[in-house]
């Protein structure tokens, strides 16, 4: 009997289950090396219920709390974690949502131009 019933509970609550996935966001970031911002690419998946009807309020706070983490903290897989918790609490603490799972797909750092330069005078290829 009490199969039945976490069966039956698992299939109510999956079918409200939604996936959301934002896909191209981008954000500035500093760089505590650098002490200047940096631009960064993010392709995550947000797994719970009505995160799909919810989009506007999860894209807002995930601008709100990427923008007070450092570069390098986000690099690390301990800072994934703790900005996966960090936007998981603010979205439910500011909105309300449901979120159960964060799954970050990609987290790519785009250098400037001017340090593609400089690494390209580094590396003497640059013509003068």
């Amino acid at each position: 009997m009490k199969k039945v019933f976490f069966i039956l509970v698992f299939v109510v609550v999956s079918l409200f289950a939604q996936m959301l996935n934002v896909n191209n966001f981008s954000a500035e970031v500093f760089s505590r090396v650098t002490k200047k911002p940096v631009t960064i690419n993010l392709k995550m998946m947000f797994e719970g219920r009505y995160v799909e009807d919810e989009s506007y309020k999860i894209i807002d706070a995930l601008n709100m709390v990427i923008g007070s983490f450092y570069l390098e903290d986000l690099i690390t897989s301990q800072g994934k974690q703790k900005f996966k918790e960090a936007l998981k609490s603010y979205t439910t603490n500011k909105y309300s949502t449901d979120i159960d799972n964060i799954y970050i797909q990609k987290l790519l750092s785009q250098p400037s131009t001017q340090e593609i330069i400089d690494a390209l005078k580094k590396e003497d290829m640059c013509i003068k």
